[in-house]
């Protein structure tokens, strides 16, 4: 019988506390199974448990998370000598380990190492007396020394690289190969001749034994193929005079009665002569087997995990440098008062808002690039470039309009923009073109009037042309400019906010509200567009 235990050491000194029941709770509450006094550690912070010879660590949703030797993890399985850090890599340390009741060590179970001791009597059978022969002492000890070998790999590379040479000197073969599955199909990851030099992908291997085993969904072994009646017709291994072939599919552990996933898939082969693997020989390389399995399946799930935290950390350095570039300081005008907000329904979207102070007016601009995420983030980030330096440089409004679109087209990024630019001047006169965009609302009080001029979307056809058109402001009116994503907004019953956007446009007091009133609208579904909203109050001429 396998026994588990924790190791850590706190104020409290050293403790070292054995898993003897099925679930281990860990946390920072009293009533936690362990118990550990860090900040970093939550109430319930993670569960430890036990399925027959097989324990497993899984996050309970903590703050900071659980690490399994430093790789963030939800659910993982454990083998022994693994660190766990709870609430940051560098935090409190709990060693897991598992000792056999006779004092071996190393991660193979004692129930396998005595079922292959029981099989070297049965099919070798015992020299004098009660202890086996050399050739099975030395078998054995071997056994051992691979499962110490397998566990010091901390990474995929080094379990497959301790995988490929253990195997070949257990078979004797010329060479060997791993293949791991990604994103559904087997791709090369190793390989490994019987001289220790690593070797490529070769195509001299037979990719009909790599299909038995798959197929077959166990070991595919021939020692001899020239006496293997199917073996022996193949083309790779006539063409290729391959003499001896294993494949061995590499699985998830799962639960009883469950289909295990493909991890990977090992193979040797011998183009010399043919194997000679006796029965032990097999019991030993399909023991190695299942136990490099568990090892790679922790690997790619921490893997996995350490990718989807360092994609987590990078949107949300982009998110930052995005909102960066998206958060301007609104001027202040002894004319005019500007009011935005941005609200992206993702981390980061393709709605912004600028505003540009020229000698003799103020340029307001509202874009709302096609789709939503990071694609249309960094297409929103370029045309704010574009669009800012073009109004900078006093160029008309119809000609910063065919330059956005101009650029859409020509760069053939996949995204077009509707875009709505108003020049406001101290005397109320505004200029303003409108691509496609929302029609914007002049409000005085409860009275509301549109902006009916409209040109085509940029970034569709080249050879679009564009119009500005004029109409005047009087003091006390204020001009709204928003995104469809704020019309469009629906509520669970499918109805858009659109029916009450003139509503809000008038009764609320400031853009606030409205979006306030958007997303009460929508609850509790999340958004499905991003809104932007800016709004410009005209004072009147100084």
């Amino acid at each position: 019988m396998s026994v588990a235990t924790l190791s850590y050491c706190d104020s409290d000194g050293q403790h070292n506390i054995v898993l003897d029941r099925d679930s281990i709770s860990i946390g920072r509450s009293p009533d936690r199974d362990i118990v550990l006094n860090d900040p970093l550690v939550s109430r319930q912070h993670a569960v430890i448990t036990r399925d027959g010879n097989t324990w497993a660590v899984s996050d309970q949703e903590s703050t900071h998370g659980t690490y399994l030797n430093s790789a963030r993890v939800q659910h993982a399985l454990l083998t022994t000598g693994d660190i766990l850090q709870m609430g940051s890599p560098k935090g409190m340390m709990l060693e897991f380990l598992v000792e056999q009741t006779d004092q071996m060590t190393g991660h193979l179970e004692q129930s396998s190492l005595h079922d292959l001791l029981t099989s070297m009597y049965e099919t070798q059978g015992p020299s004098t007396g009660a202890r086996p022969a050399g050739r099975e002492l030395e078998q054995l000890n071997w056994l051992i020394r691979a499962a110490r070998q397998l566990n010091d790999g901390v990474v995929i590379d080094d379990i497959l690289g301790a995988l490929l040479e253990l195997t070949l000197q257990l078979t004797g073969v010329e060479r060997g190969f791993i293949f791991l599955t990604r994103d559904g199909k087997l791709q090369f990851a190793q390989g490994l001749n019987s001289a220790g030099k690593i070797t490529e992908e070769d195509q001299t291997i037979s990719r009909n034994a790599i299909r038995k085993a798959i197929s077959s969904r166990s070991k595919f072994s021939v020692s001899d193929t020239r006496s293997d009646d199917a073996a022996a017709g193949w083309s790779s291994v006539i063409v290729n005079e391959i003499r001896s072939v294993h494949c061995i599919p590499l699985r998830m552990r799962v639960s009883p009665g469950e289909m295990s996933q493909l991890l990977g898939l090992l193979y040797l082969d011998s183009r010399i002569e043919p194997g000679s693997l006796t029965e032990i020989d097999h019991q030993l390389l399909d023991t190695l087997a299942t136990e490099a399995s568990a090892l790679l399946q922790n690997a790619l799930l921490a893997e996995a995990e350490q990718k989807a935290r360092q994609a987590r950390e990078e949107l949300a350095l982009a998110a930052r440098i995005h909102s960066g570039l998206m958060s301007i300081a609104l001027p202040v005008l002894p004319y005019a008062d500007i009011r935005a907000k941005s609200v992206p329904c993702l981390a980061i979207g393709g709605d912004f808002y600028d505003a540009v102070v020229l000698e003799d007016c103020v340029c307001v601009t509202v874009v709302d690039v096609s789709g939503k995420g990071v694609a249309a983030a960094i297409v929103a980030a370029t045309l704010q470039g574009i669009i800012h330096a073009q109004l900078a440089a006093r160029q008309g409004l119809p000609e910063v309009a065919a330059a956005v679109n101009q650029f859409l087209c020509e760069r053939n990024v996949g995204k077009y923009a509707t875009m709505i630019i108003v020049k406001l001047f101290p005397d109320g006169r505004v200029e303003y073109i409108n691509c496609g965009h929302l029609l914007p609302l002049v409000i005085w009080g409860k009275r509301i009037r549109r902006l009916e001029k409209s040109n085509l979307i940029v970034g569709l056809f080249a050879e679009a042309s564009y119009v500005a058109a004029t109409d005047s402001l009087r003091s006390g009116e204020r001009l709204l400019l928003a995104t469809d994503g704020i019309t469009e907004a629906e509520n669970s019953e499918g109805l858009q906010f659109e029916e009450s956007w003139l509503s809000a446009a008038t009764h609320c007091r400031n853009i606030g509200e409205i979006l306030d009133q958007v997303a009460k609208f929508q609850a509790p579904d999340a958004a499905q567009d991003d809104c932007t909203l800016v709004e410009v109050r005209y004072g009147g001429a100084a």
